[in-house]
Order: C-alpha cells, then sequence, then structure tokens
C-alpha cells in the first residue's frame, strides 16, 4: 500500500470506528521546514506558531531540569474547531534514562499547538498562487519570529556575549556549543568565509550529539487480517497458540536462556500479532471518531500497567475529557541512536498521548499541555525485539 505523510491522520480517523493509521520512519528527502507541516521524530522542532515558541522552562525535565528535546511531532489537522484547522502536537523527552527510571511521569511532556486557518504565519490555500507560492509576502512582514535556541530549537532567552548573533534556550546549551560546537572559536571572526563553514559545521556536529536523528514520519492505514477476530477474542487461543508466543530469550541475571517457557499475558500476545504484521511501525494513530462518539482503544504491550480513566486528568481549562490520540511504540527506540545495552538506557514499552476532547482554544495560550502515559513490558510478556 502507498505510504503518504501523516497530516491527514485525524480526518482518516474520523472515517470509521475502525481505522488506525500506522506510522513509519524515513529519512527525509527534502529539509522538513515549517511551511510544510511535517509529521516528524528527532531534529529540531518545525513550530507551527513561529512568533511563540516553547520555552526551556515549559519543557524542562522535572528530575534533573534540564531542557528536553523533541521525540516526535505529528500535523494533525482537525475540522473543529474553527482553531485547529493547523494543528500539530509535540512530544518532548529527556534523553537520560536514569530520569525516566526515577519518574517518567516528569521526563515527558506534550504539548498541542494549533492555528485558525486565517493566520498572519501561513497562507491559506487560497492565498497561494500555482506554484504553491503566497500571492503576496504579507504574511512574512506581519510578525517577528521568535529568537530560537542553535542547540535544541526552544526558545532562545539568552545570547551570545561575544557575537551578539547566536541564541541559546539555556546556560547549559551555550555551554555545549561553546565547547562542543566550539562557538567561542569562531564567534569572533563572522566574516570570515572559512570560519562561517566551520562554525555551521561545528554547529550541526552539537546538534546531532544534543538532538535524536531526524525522520520523517510517512504513514498508512493498519491492514486488515484474517486473524483479527482472533486476536480480538485472544483469551480463547488454544495451548498450543499460546506455546507459540511463550518461548523467548529471557534475561536472568547477566545470563540468557533460550527457549524458556515464561507466562504471556493476553495483551501482550495481541501485541505481538500486530507487530509481526507490520513490524517496522513506530506509532499507531487513532484518533476519536466524532460522528458516533466512539474512543478507540490504545494496542497495549501488557495486562499490567494501563492507564485507568481516573488517571487520565481532565482538560484544566474546559473541564472536558482527554481522549486517546496516538501511541509511541518502543520500536522507535531503534532510530534514535541509543545504546540500549547500557542499564540506564531510555526504554518504554509505548508511550500513549490523550488529548482535549474539544481541541478547546484559549486566548493567548499557545501550547496546551496534553496528558502523557508511558506502559511497560511487563516480566510476563515476550521481548519480542529480542
Amino acid at each position: 500500500m502507498c505510504k503518504k505523510k501523516i497530516l491527514v491522520l485525524a480526518m482518516a480517523a474520523s472515517s470509521s470506528t475502525k481505522v488506525v493509521e500506522l506510522g513509519f520512519a524515513e529519512p527525509p528527502e527534502i529539509p522538513l521546514t515549517p511551511d510544510l507541516f511535517p509529521s516528524k521524530i528527532g531534529g529540531l522542532p518545525a513550530w507551527l506558531n513561529p512568533e511563540h515558541i516553547l520555552s526551556a522552562e515549559q519543557a524542562s525535565c522535572g528530575i534533573c531540569k534540564k531542557p528536553m528535546v523533541l521525540l516526535i511531532q505529528l500535523y494533525t489537522p482537525e475540522d473543529r474547531p474553527l482553531e485547529a484547522f493547523h494543528r500539530t502536537i509535540y512530544v518532548f523527552c529527556c534523553k537520560k534514562g536514569s530520569c525516566h527510571k526515577i519518574s517518567w511521569q516528569k521526563s515527558l511532556k506534550v504539548f498541542r499547538s494549533q492555528l485558525p486557518k486565517d493566520n498572519p504565519y501561513w497562507p491559506s490555500p487560497s492565498d497561494k498562487t500555482t506554484n504553491n507560492e503566497p500571492k503576496n509576502n504579507e504574511f512574512s512582514n506581519k510578525f517577528v519570529a521568535a529568537k530560537t535556541c542553535t542547540v535544541c530549537g526552544l526558545h532562545g532567552s539568552k545570547r551570545c556575549g561575544k557575537c551578539k548573533k547566536t541564541y541559546y534556550c539555556s546556560k547549559e546549551h551555550q555551554t555545549i556549543h561553546w565547547k562542543t560546537g566550539k562557538h567561542k572559536e569562531y564567534c569572533d571572526n563572522d566574516n570570515n568565509n572559512n570560519n562561517n563553514k566551520n562554525n555551521n559545521n561545528s554547529t550541526e556536529l552539537c546538534i546531532k550529539e544534543v538532538l535524536f536523528p531526524e525522520y520523517e514520519i510517512i504513514s498508512e492505514k493498519e491492514r486488515e487480517s484474517n486473524n483479527d477476530k482472533d486476536e480480538e477474542t485472544i483469551d480463547e487461543c488454544d495451548s498450543s497458540e499460546k506455546d507459540k508466543y511463550s518461548k523467548a530469550l529471557v534475561p536472568v541475571g547477566d545470563e540468557i536462556y533460550e527457549n524458556t517457557k515464561v507466562g504471556v499475558d493476553k495483551a501482550f500476545l495481541k501485541f505481538q500479532k500486530k507487530l509481526e504484521r507490520d513490524p517496522d511501525q513506530v506509532l499507531r494513530y487513532a484518533r476519536l471518531d466524532y460522528q458516533n462518539e466512539n474512543n478507540p482503544s490504545p494496542l497495549w504491550v501488557s495486562d499490567t500497567g494501563k492507564s485507568m480513566p481516573e488517571d487520565i486528568s481532565h482538560c484544566l481549562y474546559c473541564n472536558q475529557e482527554k481522549t486517546f490520540e496516538f501511541q509511541i511504540l518502543s520500536t522507535l527506540i531503534n532510530y534514535l541512536n541509543i545504546d540500549n545495552t547500557q542499564k540506564e538506557s531510555l526504554d518504554w514499552g509505548t508511550i500513549l498521548v490523550y488529548s482535549c476532547k474539544d481541541n478547546c482554544h484559549v486566548k493567548d495560550m499557545y501550547y496546551i499541555e496534553e496528558f502523557i502515559w508511558r506502559q511497560d513490558f511487563s516480566e510476563d510478556g515476550v521481548n519480542w525485539e529480542k
């Protein structure tokens, strides 16, 4: 099936209660600039609202207090309200696995940003020429873009005291840029072309060290299978079927025992079957069906550690419930350049995002923090990545 950009996910999800869009990671063919409204993994954030962007204080880890980095952003426009004509969800993550082990609730954050069709930043389709260019420059002249941190792309509230041209979100990122990026060596020589080139190259190396690698997210509808009914009634599978999934490489201390029978929970069996069908999927999108108010369920990786209704906070601004929108799978970790042999490496079973059911619009609130939940694989589950 032909894959497409994920920007139509929200509209696709509203057409059927069964539709799930799968997201796949692919190297970008062109730069994923904000005017393309990209859905992507890692890299610098592509801000939907270039005049108002997140600060390091808003996107800092609650454990180490350091700026988090972009894990994923999805462009998911919706028909209602009018203010959600453009809509992007940003997920930020602390790269320190040790922080997640202390409290993943404080090491992950998700924000919703949205804009109406008529806005000072992006022309509507009727305002474009046949070459997809704006008919005039009014959109680029009505605002001043916010300064961004050279290292991570958050709001650049601090400026280099020497060159007065480079901005940072925090003292920490300024230090990284001065040392790893060698900005201290080059910032006094901005008029030298060679130094400019070296400075840019060093900055790129610095960004690669701090951020996750950048990939574009491409989507396709989940394929139906003859086994779908079996997946819905997985508790009735016979013992031979259970035995098939009950043999794994199970780590015990420093040793690994092959073909050891372990107890497997039913949620994991269903998860395993879905992943076998499309093993490269890194994301599953299943937004609320507004026509019949049906809220899709996540694909759980275990019978334990599920979010309960009382766990999911209502919207702080409109008091509407927050409903499941999408989940990030552990397969994404394979794209993040993480050394998972380290004891404190970043890890999860699945990360789930719940957002305001009404996409509420709050004046002068450019980013609404939504709800995030992390579920880990249970001890009884099979480590399918092995």
